[in-house]
C-alpha cells in the first residue's frame, strides 16, 4: 500500500527532539540470535542478480518473539527457522524437518560497560516443532508470554496439519532448561477459517490457585464465519507441568480480513472485576471498508464456551469513510497501545487510558492483488472503563507532524516510559521495519504524549533494529509476490542492572528477522537471520546534557556473530512490471542510502 505524504524526505536519525527525555532514546546494538542459513540459500534469478518469487521456499528466519523469566535476566527466543548452525564447531547446519520449525533459543541479559547486551546461548538451540502442514504452515506467526509468575515461557503459534482445511493456533510451554513443560496443544481453531491472527500476544487475567486465565485477539479468515474473536484461555499448573484449556470466546467483529486486532486486559475499579478492551477493523475486503471499532468485554469466569456474545460489554465504532485532503478514505488496520505508569516495585504498568491508532487508506485491490495507500496515520487516547469510553484526545492525523517520514505499512507500536529518575511519562515508539529485506533501513520514532496539552509530541528517531517487514516472506512464502510479513516483537522491561552499573532505567527489547548490516549480505540468495536489540528509553539519573539527535545509520556494529559496517542487503528489485516489490508496502524512509545502493527509485508503490 502506497504513503501518500508519509515520506517527505525525512530521513531517520535528522530529526530533533522536542524534549529533554529523548537524550534517554538511544538506538542499541543488534545481536544474532539464529544466523543467517548457510545450506539454505535462496532462489535467484536475472542479471544483476536479484531475489526470485518462489513457492513455499521459506524465509529462513522470521516472525521472531522472545519472553523473560522471573529473574528478569534470562529468557527464550523464537523464530520461524529453515536451518540452525551445528552444536560443535565444523558440525555441518541442522535443517528443519519439512523446511520449516519453531526454533528456540536461550539467552541472557548480560551486562557489559554499562550497556546490557543479549547474550544467545546457540549451543543450546533447537527445533521445537516437528510438523507436516500444508503449504509448509508448520509455526507462523509466533508470539511468545511468561506464565505462572514468570516460571515458564509459552510459544503461540499457527499450524496447519496436512489433511486439515484449517489453520489453528496451538500452545507450547518450557521451563528455564529449555525442557518442555506442556507439549503442543491446540489452542483456538473455528470450522472453515484460518486462525489466529493477531497483534499481540496473550494477556493475563488474573490468577486463582494453580490457574492463570488469559485474552487474546482470534482473526479467523477464510470460508466459514469468516470472523475476529476474542478468547479467554486457562493455564493451570499440574504436579508434571501444565495444562490448557479453551474457556470462552465470542465474535468481536464480523467479515474480518487479516486486520490484525489486538486485546488488552483493564484493571476494573474498586470491587470490580477486569475487563477486555480489544480494537479491530471490520470488513471482508481489501483495504476493508467497515470502520474502526473498540471493544469491551466481560471477562467474568463464570461465562463459559464458544460463541457467548452477553460477554459483550459495549462496540463503538471510532473511524469510518472520511475525506481526508480531498481524497475519500477507509479507517483501517486499528492498533491500541496502553499508557503506562509506573507500578509496583518499579515495573510498567497499564492504565485505563490507551493510544489510538488507525491508518486513512485509499483505493482498492487491483488485479486481484494488495492495493491502494495510506493518506493519514491517526492517533488520538482514549480512556475505558466497563460502561463506554471517552476521547482524552480525539483522533487527528500526524503524518504531517510527529510521524513525518514514517510510514503506515506494519508499523508495529509498543508502549513506553521515557525520561529520567521519578520524572517519567509515557510514551509511543513507532517501529518501521525495513522494505529492501533488512540492514539500515528500519527506524524507531519516539513519540511523547503530553496529558496536560493533550497532544502527542516528537521525542527522537532512531535507528531500529534489523527488520524485514515482508520482503523475504512475502517473496519465498506460500503467494509469492502477494502476501507475507516478518512479525517483529518488542516488549518494556525494567533493567535489571538498574543502579547496579547501568545508568539505564528502562529497556525497548526487539526481537526481529532481517539481513545484517554487513556488505556480504547484500547476496539476495542469503536469507535473514533472527536478532534480538536492545533500545534504551528512560535513565535512573537526569542526563548530563540536554537534549539529543538520536539517529544513526544501522543500528551500531551488528553485534552477535553476524555484524558488520555498513551498507544495506541489495536484494529486492522489481519484477519486470513495475516498482512492485509485492506483498504489503508502503513508501517511506528511513535509510536513504540503502535506496541509492539498491538503484530503487525515490518512491516506491508499497502495499499494505
Amino acid at each position: 500500500m502506497n504513503n501518500q505524504k508519509l515520506m517527505m524526505f525525512a530521513v531517520a536519525g535528522l530529526l530533533v527532539p522536542a524534549a529533554d527525555a529523548a537524550a534517554d532514546i538511544r538506538a542499541g546494538r543488534p545481536v544474532m540470535v539464529v544466523p543467517h542459513p548457510k545450506a539454505d540459500l535462496a532462489p535467484t534469478t536475472g542479471t544483476p542478480v536479484r531475489l526470485k518469487k518462489t513457492d513455499s521456499e521459506q524465509a529462513g528466519n522470521e516472525d521472531s518473539s522472545f519472553a523473560l523469566f522471573a529473574d528478569g535476566k534470562t529468557g527464550l527466543a523464537f523464530a520461524l527457522t529453515t536451518e540452525l548452525p551445528g552444536v560443535n564447531a565444523g558440525d555441518p547446519p541442522r535443517k528443519a524437518n519439512h523446511r520449516v520449525q519453531l526454533s528456540l533459543v536461550p539467552f541472557t541479559l548480560d551486562l557489559a560497560a554499562g550497556q546490557v547486551e543479549v547474550k544467545p546461548d546457540l549451543s543450546k538451540s533447537k527445533f521445537v516443532t516437528n510438523n507436516d502442514g500444508n503449504e509448509y504452515r508448520n509455526a507462523h506467526a509466533s508470539s511468545a508470554f511468561a506464565i505462572d509468575g514468570g516460571a515458564a515461557i509459552c510459544a503461540q503459534y499457527n499450524y496447519q496439519p496436512a489433511g486439515q482445511g484449517d489453520t489453528k493456533l496451538y500452545t507450547q510451554c518450557f521451563n528455564q532448561a529449555g525442557a518442555v513443560v506442556m507439549p503442543q496443544t491446540e489452542s483456538f481453531a473455528k470450522n472453515n477459517d484460518d486462525c489466529s491472527m493477531a497483534e499481540t500476544k496473550s494477556q493475563l487475567i488474573d490468577k486463582v490457585g494453580a490457574t492463570e486465565r488469559y485474552l487474546r485477539w482470534h482473526g479467523c479468515n477464510g470460508n466459514g464465519s469468516d470472523n475476529a474473536w476474542a478468547g479467554v484461555a486457562s493455564i493451570t499448573k499440574t504436579a508434571t507441568g501444565y495444562t490448557y484449556k479453551r474457556d470462552m470466546d465470542l465474535t468481536v467483529i464480523a467479515n474480518e480480513e487479516r486486520s490484525r486486532g489486538n486485546c488488552y486486559v483493564v484493571p476494573g475499579a474498586a470491587g470490580e472485576q477486569p475487563f477486555g478492551i480489544c480494537a479491530g477493523t471490520a470488513g471482508n475486503t481489501q483495504p476493508q471498508r467497515d470502520g474502526t471499532y473498540l471493544i469491551a468485554i466481560n471477562l467474568d469466569p463464570a461465562i463459559k464456551g464458544q460463541n457467548q456474545q452477553q460477554a459483550l460489554l459495549w462496540r463503538k465504532q471510532i473511524g469510518g469513510r472520511t475525506t481526508v485532503n480531498g481524497i475519500t478514505t477507509y479507517s483501517m488496520r486499528a492498533m491500541l497501545n496502553p499508557v503506562l505508569s509506573v507500578g509496583a516495585n518499579g515495573q510498567p504498568a497499564q492504565t485505563d487510558m490507551f493510544f489510538w491508532r488507525a491508518g486513512a487508506v485509499q483505493g482498492n485491490n487491483n488485479d486481484d492483488r494488495k492495493g491502494g495507500q495510506y493518506v493519514e496515520n491517526m492517533m488520538g487516547v482514549v480512556k475505558v472503563t466497563r460502561a463506554g469510553m471517552t476521547f482524552v484526545a480525539q483522533p487527528t492525523g500526524q503524518a504531517l507532524t510527529t510521524l513525518l517520514g514514517s510510514d503506515g505499512t506494519h508499523n508495529l507500536l509498543t508502549s513506553a516510559l521515557v525520561g529520567s529518575g521519578t520524572d517519567l511519562k509515557p510514551a509511543l515508539l513507532v517501529h518501521n521495519g525495513s522494505h529492501t529485506g533488512g540492514g539500515s533501513t528500519s527506524s524507531i520514532r519516539a513519540l511523547g504524549w503530553d496529558q496536560t496539552g493533550a497532544k502527542f509530541t516528537q521525542l527522537a528517531s532512531v535507528a531500529g533494529p534489523f527488520a524485514d517487514r515482508h520482503l523475504y516472506p512475502n517473496y519465498l512464502g506460500n503467494n509469492p509476490g502477494n502476501q507475507g510479513r516478518g512479525h517483529t516483537q518488542a516488549e518494556l522491561v525494567k533493567n535489571p542492572y538498574a543502579g547496579a552499573g547501568s545508568t539505564d532505567q528502562y529497556l525497548m527489547i526487539y526481537a526481529s528477522a532481517g539481513k545484517g548490516n554487513d556488505m556480504a549480505v547484500q547476496n539476495p540468495a542469503i536469507k535473514p537471520a533472527s536478532w534480538m536489540s536492545i533500545i534504551p528509553v528512560a535513565s535512573t539519573t537526569a542526563p548530563a546534557t540536554g537534549g539529543s539527535t538520536g539517529g544513526g545509520t544501522g543500528g551500531g556494529t551488528g553485534g552477535g556473530t553476524g555484524g558488520g559496517t555498513s551498507g544495506a542487503a541489495a536484494d529486492e528489485t522489481a519484477d519486470g512490471s513495475d516498482t512492485t516489490l509485492g506483498g504489503c508496502s508502503t513508501t517511506g524512509s528511513g535509510g536513504l542510502a540503502s535506496f541509492l545502493l539498491i538503484g530503487l527509485a525515490a518512491f516506491i508503490r508499497r502495499r499494505r
